[in-house]
């Protein structure tokens, strides 16, 4: 539905050739009680046709094409550049609401609490309406049915004050996929932003085959978790952050018969680290505090 005024809030999402994918995705954000809402689509690259299927099926989205793929941190920084909301609604492609009402919760929660930076929101499996394991942010996994601060979110689906996203310098780019949430969280964290995970704001996260191809994630990891480590952490927990990932992914890579993309992960994070360390800023102890306070991610 075209928009008569200014939107208060962006919803963004993400995609690359995965058209029938995001089809679905913005046909259920059709189903929003919330009118003054814009949809930002932003293609990473496709080639399946996916800007056809937009400008014929969804005419009032608004909708870029990038040149080249820069992965979920680069699209997402991306998106909030064309945003005119103040408020930032973030979807993977292969994601959508529960409810009809989820924008409308959103932006009356952003409302009632101006020290709300960002809410990480419930992440639910389409098989059983369970939680994503995974996707919980904290240690106690059986906390689901309450809000709660939270030191990390999920990226498939989280809001955020665009003008804190920005001045906080947005997703680091170079990650390309993978870790690049805990990397902005650990940054939001260091400047005392409030995270909230909500409890009554569901995404419905229909994980697709594509999301976690072995070899590309396996890369991927171990490259970034140096890096991101590297970048944030104090010096006495590169390590432990470091190690313990890698001997994550070298079980995985040698279970799925994939020691190329974990051994070119870890010779590649050896070779960006004076890049990384260009940019280092350790996060401070106040922060490691309030980390684990929230059972946040320090060593692992």
């Amino acid at each position: 539905m075209p928009l008569t005024g200014p939107p208060s809030l962006s919803v963004i999402v993400v995609s690359m050739n995965r058209k029938a994918i995001l089809e679905h995705c913005l046909l259920k954000l059709q189903d929003q009680t919330l009118r003054d809402y814009e949809i930002i689509v932003v293609d990473n690259a496709s080639t399946d046709g996916t800007g056809d299927m937009i400008r014929s099926r969804f005419p009032h989205v608004r909708y870029t094409r990038l040149e080249a793929n820069l992965g979920p941190p680069g699209g997402r920084n991306a998106g909030v550049q064309m945003a005119s909301g103040d408020l930032c609604v973030f979807l993977d492609d292969d994601a959508y609401f529960q409810d009809g009402d989820a924008l409308v919760r959103i932006r009356e929660r952003f409302s009632r609490e101006p020290q709300l930076d960002l809410a990480a929101l419930r992440i639910i499996r389409p098989q059983d309406g369970r939680e994503e394991y995974k996707s919980i942010p904290r240690a106690d996994k059986k906390r689901i049915d309450e809000d709660y601060e939270c030191s990390y979110f999920c990226g498939a689906g989280f809001a955020l004050r665009r003008d804190m996203f920005v001045n906080i310098g947005g997703f680091w780019n170079n990650l390309i996929y993978l870790t690049e949430e805990l990397d902005l969280s650990y940054r939001l964290m260091d400047q005392g932003k409030r995270l909230l995970r909500l409890s009554d704001v569901s995404v419905v996260h229909d994980e697709t085959p594509q999301a976690r191809i072995p070899g590309k994630w396996i890369y991927f990891g171990a490259r970034n978790r140096f890096w991101v480590a590297l970048r944030n952490l104090p010096t006495r927990y590169i390590l432990t952050h470091t190690l313990l990932w890698w001997g994550y992914y070298f079980v995985m890579a040698a279970k799925n018969r994939h020691p190329v993309f974990y051994l070119r992960g870890v010779l590649d994070a050896f070779k960006g680290a004076p890049g990384v360390l260009s940019h280092r800023r350790a996060i401070s102890e106040e922060a490691i505090a309030r980390l684990k306070a929230l059972s946040g991610r320090v060593y692992y």
